[in-house]
């Protein structure tokens, strides 16, 4: 199985929940109770976004002009801090971290 990881693109807050990451240039699929790499944090995740599209958690699909997209998609992470800086997150990779 492919590792999972992808590129922060967008963030919000859920309240009581955690942080929403819009992913970009996603390679793998992620899994509810997967341990992500967040800079030098370690997060599970929490919820698996929907995409409006096809209804997956990863989705690949062709922009208007048929070119290829890269695969993108949302997952809810755990995150009781204070809401992290744009310039923090925008661009950062993320990557599943393989736990024991």
């Amino acid at each position: 199985m492919e590792r999972f990881r992808g590129q922060v693109d967008s963030f919000f807050a859920v309240a009581d929940r955690g942080l929403a990451l819009s992913l970009t240039n996603i390679e793998g699929m992620p899994r509810v109770g997967m341990t992500l790499r967040v800079g030098e944090r370690l997060c599970k995740v929490l919820e698996l976004g929907r995409n409006s599209t096809d209804g997956q958690p990863v989705s690949y699909r062709s922009c208007l002009t048929g070119a290829p997209t890269p695969a993108y998609g949302f997952v809810v992470i755990e995150w009781n801090d204070d809401f992290p800086e744009p310039v923090e997150f925008r661009k950062m990779w993320v990557a599943e971290e393989m736990v024991s």
